[in-house]
């Protein structure tokens, strides 16, 4: 249950990054296509009327057929072409009524499959809204309102406050959710929806679910409710978490420019073991220095500076951390200008404080990001004093 909470939303680092890879394709396209003047301009005249028909048909079969993956943003988005890939949307209202040959991955208000729509592998969505009339093969969303009359071939991961399965789930069905329905307000027996594996939900009460409909087991696990965490506690949470990443970020512009420009290699193969001893080696080396340090009585002033820098880097190793992996998302994506990185950079910071909010999992990915932040820390000012040891 934990893995599909994960994996929902680390869809909002993949959404992330495919709606700037439009940006950086529209681009290139536009450098690539500029014409150049020629001095033959009949004959050319000639050759653009010959392929202007050729390419009339190639024209026609693209507007039905994508051989690539597709990236669209807008108000309404309605696919009515085949997708031979990956889909990315962000847009108000989706509506799918094609084959999408690979993973969906959309942001939207609203999500609509229609009857003629066919997603061959995974739906992942944030939305408002989310209707299956069509057949998806895995369903990975979180929503307010979840309507399944379709079909979904294998298991459905669902975070919703509604969810309404009139439909088929051909698996498994993970579920949290306030309200569960299986039968509309018609009452007709066919309109009754099935899951032929289990049904594992999470809720504040158990539901009542009509005879028939599951033909595994039925498996519910009581909600815990964290009354002292408000929304406003968490939003204040998120806010300083973002603004201290932005304040390291903003130190590392000033005062190391070039730790900026090379920290991604600190996360190629060749120097990640590397960061991952220093990440483990300094708490453990500082502790120990430190009771030494104590233990001695005449240095316990040392000892105490030491515990100050080490509560420091402890600190700042979520932000080392963040901003490196911000670097290397900006350098794969071609993003240049301060603005874009500014913006990325507090997207990879919300879009990580929202993992660490999972039980269990945020936390274990909380002990990783500090050691890597930490390794990232050390390692960068171990490299610099060899590199200026090296010039001397």
């Amino acid at each position: 249950m934990l893995k599909n909470k994960l994996k929902r939303i680390s869809i909002l680092t993949i959404l992330i990054l495919a709606l700037m890879l439009p940006i950086v394709r529209a681009e290139n396209e536009t450098a690539d296509n500029v014409a150049t003047p020629d001095a033959t301009t009949s004959e050319n005249n000639m050759e653009e009327t010959d392929s202007t028909i050729a390419n009339s048909s190639t024209t026609s079969q693209e507007e039905t057929f994508k051989k690539n993956d597709v990236y669209l943003s807008g108000n309404d988005i309605t696919i009515d072409y085949i997708v031979d890939g990956n889909l990315f949307v962000f847009a108000n209202n989706v509506t799918i009524n094609s084959q999408i040959g690979g993973d969906a991955f959309i942001c939207a208000n609203t999500v609509t499959v229609g009857e003629q729509g066919y997603i061959f592998s995974n739906l992942f969505t944030f939305s408002k809204n989310v209707t299956i009339n069509g057949v998806v093969y895995d369903l990975y969303a979180t929503s307010q309102d979840t309507n399944i009359n379709g079909y979904v071939y294998r298991d459905i991961h669902v975070g919703s406050d509604t969810i309404n399965i009139f439909g088929t789930i051909g698996r498994n069905a993970y579920i949290q959710s306030e309200n569960l329905a299986f039968t509309n307000d018609s009452n007709d027996e066919n309109s009754q929806g099935h899951i032929n594996g289990n049904l594992n939900y999470t809720a504040n009460h158990e539901f009542s679910i009509p005879e028939g409909v599951v033909t595994g087991e039925t498996n519910f696990e009581q909600k815990v409710s964290f009354s002292g965490n408000t929304i406003q506690d968490h939003i204040m949470r998120l806010g300083t978490f973002v603004i201290t990443v932005v304040v390291v970020w903003l130190l590392c512009l000033w005062l190391a420019p070039k730790f900026l420009k090379n920290n991604t290699s600190l996360l190629t193969t060749k120097k990640v073991l590397p960061v991952i001893g220093f990440g483990i080696l300094t708490p453990i080396v500082m502790i120990i220095l430190a009771i030494l340090f104590f233990i001695l009585g005449i240095t316990s002033t040392l000892g105490l500076l030491l515990l100050l820098i080490f509560f420091l880097l402890i600190a700042i190793s979520n932000s080392m951390f963040i901003i490196t992996l911000n670097t290397f998302i900006c350098n794969k994506l071609k993003i240049e200008k301060t603005i874009g990185i500014f913006g990325m950079l507090v997207a990879c910071s919300v879009v990580l404080w929202l993992i660490g909010l999972i039980p269990f999992i945020g936390s274990l990915l909380g002990i990783i990001v500090v050691v890597l932040g930490l390794g990232i820390a050390v390692s960068s000012l171990v490299l610099r004093e060899k590199e200026k040891t090296v010039e001397e």
